[in-house]
């Protein structure tokens, strides 16, 4: 049932991940470098904040749905997930957009004015909307609904690409960042709107004060660990913007997007083990899974990772990629590393849910976002986007090993 299933979202994950891999020829000719790196820049700021505005909700609804097997109080725990959704959003996001705090955080993460008030309305669209489709396609994999995320995903793939692209050609008197912007904000809206009904309808509206509490147990450290994970995963870029020029913090993005074949992988995986792993609650059954699954999981990233190194050099050869992108080649293996090592560790951090310590992921990412933000100050002024892929490794390397020692000692005390 694993295999079948993983094979399922695999090759549809995978199809997402090469159309956007195969269009990126089009996208770096459709865009300035400069654009391109504003672009994905502003993205992954819009996507941080979206990761964090979930408050970590999606755990308590990965883990709790399984606890129980009866409709009545799984209904209730989605209503609950979601009523602490709106309410954290009421909370934080309408009065920081109502008193105009984020014009403060873009002067902090901008090192040269950008046209945010043009941008301002699209990224608040576009950072809800990845939110709770987020919540959406955690919900549709946690009730092993794998036809409805199959839909889901490819809507989604052919309508924000098609739709962007078309902007790009016929609007080119237009903002291409904009565009952009806007495509993927009114695809996710569309799609939140013909899809979340599904969702809607398994609640059952009852208020649970006991539930709440349990899953705002479960899910608060995870939310703070998120802010620690942002810290590691975007400050290398917050850094690298300080300096180079968005041309040269392009390619640095342009690396990342062929080294996430290997995160498009690892939350494939990810999608597809959760169910089963919390299903399992033999505790040794379920480690003797992990280290199988792991022996196997190393040797396919390593001879994928050759293979995107290949696929990139001959793109370049063949001026799929433009020359002015040609340093990737020597980017990608320090972030391929880094996204195997993650991938890994990603596997083991299941078990700090497992075992209902997610305070312990709270501490972890506090010493590794530490560590992380020392390294990026020192490496990044004298090596630039070497000394930042090169803290992502580290970084994720020390995640491992916190990790896989913290399962080792509860695995001793049961």
């Amino acid at each position: 049932m694993f295999i079948n299933r993983l094979v399922t979202v695999l090759s549809l994950d995978i199809l997402v991940k090469a159309s956007a891999i195969v269009l990126l020829p089009v996208y770096l000719h459709l865009m300035t470098q400069e654009q391109y790196g504003i672009f994905n820049y502003t993205l992954s700021i819009a996507y941080s904040f979206s990761a964090i505005l979930n408050l970590g909700l999606y755990i308590p609804q990965s883990k709790l749905y399984h606890d129980e097997q009866d409709p009545q109080q799984r209904g209730k725990l989605i209503y609950s997930i979601n009523l602490l959704l709106l309410a954290g959003l009421l909370v934080f996001v309408l009065p920081a957009y109502f008193f105009g705090l984020d014009h403060y955080a873009v002067r902090f993460l901008f090192r040269n004015p950008i046209h945010y008030d043009q941008y301002r309305p699209w990224i608040l669209l576009l950072t809800l909307t990845s939110l709770f489709a987020y919540m959406l396609s955690n919900f549709f994999y946690t009730s092993e609904k794998i036809d409805s995320i199959k839909k889901y995903s490819l809507f989604r793939v052919i309508g924000i690409n098609s739709i962007s692209i078309l902007a790009l050609y016929f609007l080119r008197a237009r903002d291409p960042i904009e565009l952009r912007f806007i495509a993927i904000g009114a695809v996710e809206l569309i799609l939140l709107l013909a899809f979340y009904g599904s969702y809607i309808g398994k609640m059952v509206r009852v208020i649970d004060w006991q539930l709440i509490m349990k899953c705002l147990k479960l899910a608060l450290p995870v939310m703070l660990s998120a802010v620690f994970g942002i810290i590691i995963n975007f400050g290398d870029k917050f850094f690298l913007e300080k300096h180079v020029s968005y041309a040269a913090l392009s390619v640095y993005y342009l690396a990342t997007a062929c080294a996430g074949v290997i995160a498009l992988l690892s939350t494939s995986l990810q999608n597809v083990w959760l169910p089963l792993f919390f299903k399992e609650k033999d505790l040794l059954n379920n480690l003797r899974k992990t280290r199988k699954l792991v022996g196997r999981l190393v040797w396919i990233l390593v001879a994928l990772s050759v293979a995107i190194m290949a696929g990139v050099m001959v793109c370049l050869q063949l001026n799929l990629i433009p020359k002015s992108y040609s340093e990737i080649v020597y980017l990608l293996p320090l972030l391929l590393a880094g996204q195997i090592v993650i991938c890994v560790a990603l596997l083991y951090s299941n078990y700090l849910v497992y075992f209902e310590r997610t305070s312990l992921i709270l501490w972890s990412g506090l010493g590794v976002s530490l560590t992380s933000t020392l390294l990026n100050m020192t490496l990044i002024p004298v090596w630039k986007a070497y000394g930042a892929a090169t803290t992502l490794l580290v970084s994720n390397g020390c995640y491992l090993v916190i990790y896989y020692l913290i399962v080792r000692y509860y695995k001793k005390r049961r």
